[in-house]
């Protein structure tokens, strides 16, 4: 391939919009499988808010025949890039089996090699779910013309340079089933523009979406340098997925409140609130604070996480002063959560919701088999603490 597609651009035309990002999800709470038009027609009901210039869907239930294995996609700019990852993956895993991601061809001008591997790391000292953080890590730092997608099982993110219906189109979306999506499009707003740079950001079993700016990406990055995450993707939505996975997987907080503890370390209460907390949420909000204190994402942000750990999951989150549009949803029958930057987006697939906006700062949780978190109260709201 002439041009690497895994080089920056940074010539923008000025015809493009610059000023927001389209957010949306979808999660059927039953596990139904649901081909990926809705979010697409989610997706280009927001036409307005992108640049054309990149967007991504990320899918979970996709691999049943497989779903004990890891999925890592990748684009790949050329056959020498894609000897170097297979070789690589020999060294710690035992591919099962590997394809190349169906694409329809004419939709974009230039696109790389789209490839996937179903592996199963070999190391028995180490945990798979750390092995596979480290590879995906080399990989994106260390094999030329080489990016991971995503690395989770059962799932894929499927993203690259385009509008949003056009990335759709590329990936055949409609033609994908699963029972979680979420998707985005525009360009991160003041880093280069490059096929890796789209959302989703994943890693592991975590897909996360944003809408904003993160102007703690510094801090944020070094606080990460400390535990093994390497950011090298040129956007500060990255950490925001290695954040998630830090906090929610690593720290080993129990599993029924991880979640709400990685959100709380994104956008923790102002002080004076803790100060009129009751004794034990003042407790665990002050640890949670000082513990995770450079974790903490500053500037305007509303975002949607995807995760499959411990279960499948869908986290709605924004800024502590609600810069960021985040409005959520659920169907009729109660059977299918949503989240959207705007009300249209999801009334476009169904018009009889019950909707309502998650609180500034609070975290909305749609996870299997528990009553949704709705975003309008504390997050350590109904938990038994000591």
């Amino acid at each position: 391939m002439k041009k690497s597609l895994t080089k920056s651009f940074t010539e923008l035309p000025r015809e493009r919009e610059l000023s927001a990002c389209g957010i949306a999800g979808l999660f059927n709470l039953d596990k139904k499988m649901v081909s990926g038009e809705p979010i697409a027609k989610m997706m280009a009901t927001m036409e307005e808010r992108e640049n054309g210039l990149g967007a991504g869907y990320a899918a979970y239930g996709l691999f049943p025949k497989l779903k004990e294995y890891y999925c890592l996609q990748l684009i790949i700019d050329d056959e020498e890039a894609k000897r170097a990852v297979e070789e690589f993956l020999n060294s710690y895993t035992d591919i099962v089996k590997d394809e190349e991601v169906s694409v329809k061809k004419g939709v974009l001008k230039e696109y790389p090699i789209v490839w996937r591997f179903f592996v199963s790391p070999r190391d028995e000292k180490v945990s798979p779910d750390d092995t596979m953080k480290d590879i995906m890590m080399h990989i994106n730092c260390s094999i030329k013309g080489a990016f991971c997608l995503s690395g989770g099982k059962d799932m894929a993110v499927f993203k690259g340079n385009g509008w949003a219906t056009e990335i759709a189109e590329f990936y055949q979306i409609k033609d994908i089933k699963a029972f979680m999506w979420s998707a985005h499009s525009r360009f991160p707003t003041n880093t280069p523009g490059w096929w890796g740079g789209a959302h989703p950001f994943s890693l592991l079993g975590h897909a996360v979406v944003h809408n904003g700016e993160i102007t703690s990406y510094g801090t944020n990055v070094n606080y990460l340098k400390e535990f093994g995450y390497e950011c090298k993707l040129l956007t500060d939505t990255e950490v925001l997925a290695y954040i998630y996975d830090y906090i929610a997987r690593k720290c080993n907080y129990p599993e029924k409140i991880a979640s709400r503890i990685a959100m709380m370390a994104l956008a923790p209460p102002y002080w004076k609130d803790i100060d009129l907390m009751t004794p034990e949420k003042k407790k665990w909000a002050t640890n949670i604070r000082i513990a995770h204190r450079k974790a903490m994402a500053n500037g305007p942000f509303s975002i949607i996480i995807t995760t499959d750990m411990p279960k499948p999951t869908m986290i709605g989150h924004s800024d502590r002063k609600k810069l960021r549009p985040m409005i959520a949803a659920l169907s009729e029958d109660g059977k299918t959560f949503y989240l959207a930057s705007e009300l249209n987006a999801i009334h476009t697939i169904d018009r009889n919701v019950k909707y309502w906006q998650p609180d500034p700062g609070k975290p909305v949780i749609a996870s299997l088999g528990d009553p949704i978190i709705t975003g309008t109260k504390d997050p350590l709201e109904g938990l038994e603490l000591a």
